[in-house]
């Protein structure tokens, strides 16, 4: 009797790496100083706004076009929409401002009260790579049933899938542990709050994002793990007629 299969394993989780690389580490550099000149501090206030807001469209775009949802998009999706409206809000309060001293404080404000690159960026990005980490796990939870039925019936007509079984056994314990990775990862960073100048609160929220791309690298690892083994286990049981 020849026993033969055969499935596309790679897809799904090339698509899971890239968006884990996606989620990058917040941008390294210093708030920039106010000028000193009114009429050039609104303009460059103008500017970082529009640059900013710019930046939250995209990260909604990215919510939004996500294939799944670890339970974090429509709190991050509502953090942004508010960042849009409140960068908005206070760039029409600078444009008004006569007062240098407080526009200067109105500036700063931009950077330190919403931090779109220093921590929305990064956060939405993780959420998103969670999202396609739930992703790549459902369509290979689904390659793993496929090959879990050829494996029960092999096994019915008397051939030996104690190879092919174990493959599929730690196949279903790697797309676990890649879920909780990712979903932790997911969690632990959408209700991250800008640190409004702390630098406590910043130091903790970049602690925060790193230890959740760490979490996103090992789910990434676990589903290169869980491909590995679909590919052995299709490989075990294709070799079961030449026995």
């Amino acid at each position: 009797m020849t026993f033969t299969t055969r499935f596309r394993v790679g897809a799904a989780v090339l698509a899971a790496g890239a968006a884990l690389v996606a989620a990058a580490p917040a941008y390294a550099q210093t708030d920039p100083a106010p000028p000193a000149r009114l009429t050039e501090l609104k303009a460059r206030a103008d500017e970082a706004v529009k640059d900013r807001v710019g930046q939250l469209d995209k990260l909604n775009g990215a919510l939004n076009g996500a294939a799944a949802d670890c339970g974090q998009n429509a709190d991050v999706g509502s953090q942004l929409a508010n960042d849009r409206t409140g960068l908005q809000q206070l760039d029409a309060t600078i444009q008004a401002e006569t007062d240098g001293k407080k526009a200067v404080a109105e500036y700063h404000q931009i950077f330190t009260d919403f931090r779109i690159y220093w921590l929305q960026t990064p956060k939405t990005n993780e959420v998103v790579a969670c999202d396609r980490t739930s992703k790549s796990d459902t369509t290979l939870t689904s390659l793993r049933q496929k090959i879990q039925a050829r494996a029960d019936e092999a096994k019915a007509k008397g051939y030996d899938v104690t190879k092919a079984q174990a493959a599929l056994d730690d196949m279903g314990a790697k797309l676990t542990a890649a879920t909780a990775s990712a979903g932790q990862a997911s969690s632990s960073v959408a209700d991250l709050q800008p640190d409004k100048g702390d630098s406590s609160v910043l130091s903790s929220n970049l602690a925060a994002l790193a230890k959740g791309r760490q979490d996103l690298h090992t789910a990434w690892t676990d589903l290169q793990a869980a491909r590995h083994d679909a590919r052995t286990a299709v490989d075990e049981l294709k070799a079961l007629h030449k026995g």
